[in-house]
C-alpha cells in the first residue's frame, strides 16, 4: 500500500446505514438524504446543519491517488457518469452488467468513476456539427464499475470493476515554448494491451440530484486496481463528483465491455 492509500484509508469516518432508501437514493434524491447500501458504510454525516441555510449531508473529503508502477500521479479531478433510463431520472437496471461476457448474467446497475488531470479549451472542437468545448484529458483512470442488485437491493458490497482504462503523461514534463496546454496523454489500455487482475472495492456511494439536473455533488470512497501490460496500477478517492454526468442506453459509449 503507497503512503497516498495509507493516507486514504486511514482518513474516512465510516458508520454503518441501512439499505431501505437507497434505491431513492440513486433515482431521484439528492445529498441531503443520502443512504448506503446493504452490508456497506458511508462517510459520516455532518453534525451541524445550519437552519437558515441547507447543507449537504454527508462528509467526504478531497482526496484521489492514481499510481501507475507504484510512482504517484497527481490527480486534480473525480467525476462519474451514471447510466440511466431513457429519460434520464433514476439509474438504470440492466439485466446483466457483465453484457454476456460471463457465464451467468447478473442485473444491475452502471457507473463509471473518472479521477484525471485535464485542460479544457471553451468551443475548441466541433462534434456533430456542433461546436463543444475540448477537453484534453493529460493523466487518470476510468473504472467501470458494476454493482449487482439482488432481491431489488443493491449490493455495493459486491461491486466489479468490468473495465479499466489508464491515460498517462510525464507531470515533470514542461509545457512547451508558445503552448498554452499540455497534449493529450498516452492511453496504456491499448486494445491490444492486456489488463489483469482488476479488482475494486467501494465503501461509499452517492449520487447528486441528477434528475433535478444536478451535474455535480455526491461522492465516493473507492480503490480499485488492475495490471497494465505487466505494470500494477492502482487508483482511489475520497471525495465529492467535481463533474456528474449521465448516460442512456440509446447513447452509452463507454459502458460497454469492449
Amino acid at each position: 500500500m503507497t503512503k497516498m492509500t495509507a493516507k486514504l484509508s486511514k482518513s474516512l469516518p465510516i458508520v454503518a446505514l441501512s439499505v431501505t432508501a437507497f434505491t431513492a437514493t440513486l433515482g431521484l434524491s439528492g445529498c441531503n438524504n443520502a443512504t448506503a447500501l446493504e452490508n456497506a458504510t458511508v462517510v459520516q454525516t455532518s453534525k451541524t446543519i445550519p437552519t437558515a441555510i441547507a447543507q449537504t449531508n454527508s462528509q467526504y473529503a478531497n482526496q484521489r491517488f492514481l499510481t501507475i508502477n507504484n510512482q504517484n500521479m497527481p490527480i486534480s479531478e473525480t467525476s462519474a457518469r451514471l447510466l440511466t433510463t431513457p429519460t434520464g431520472n433514476a439509474p438504470a437496471l440492466v439485466s446483466d452488467i457483465y453484457a454476456g461476457k460471463a457465464n451467468v448474467a447478473v442485473p444491475g446497475y452502471k457507473i463509471m468513476v473518472i479521477n484525471r488531470t485535464s485542460s479544457l479549451a471553451a468551443e475548441g472542437r466541433v462534434r456533430d456539427g456542433k461546436i463543444i468545448d475540448n477537453r484534453m484529458i493529460h493523466r487518470g483512470s476510468k473504472s467501470l464499475i458494476g454493482i449487482p442488485v439482488v432481491n431489488n437491493q443493491p449490493q455495493l458490497n459486491r461491486a466489479v470493476l468490468l473495465d479499466f482504462d489508464v491515460i498517462y503523461d510525464d507531470p515533470n514534463q514542461p509545457l512547451a515554448e508558445g503552448e498554452v496546454v499540455k497534449p493529450r496523454g498516452e492511453k496504456l489500455t491499448k486494445n491490444d494491451v492486456p489488463v489483469t487482475n482488476k479488482q475494486v472495492r467501494v465503501q461509499s456511494l452517492t449520487l447528486p440530484n441528477f434528475a433535478s439536473g444536478e451535474n455535480a455533488g455526491g461522492g465516493i470512497v473507492f480503490e480499485a486496481s488492475a495490471t497494465v501490460n505487466g505494470q500494477p496500477i492502482k487508483t482511489g478517492a475520497n471525495s465529492a463528483f467535481q463533474i456528474f454526468d449521465t448516460a442512456t442506453p440509446d447513447n452509452a459509449r463507454g459502458f460497454g465491455l469492449d
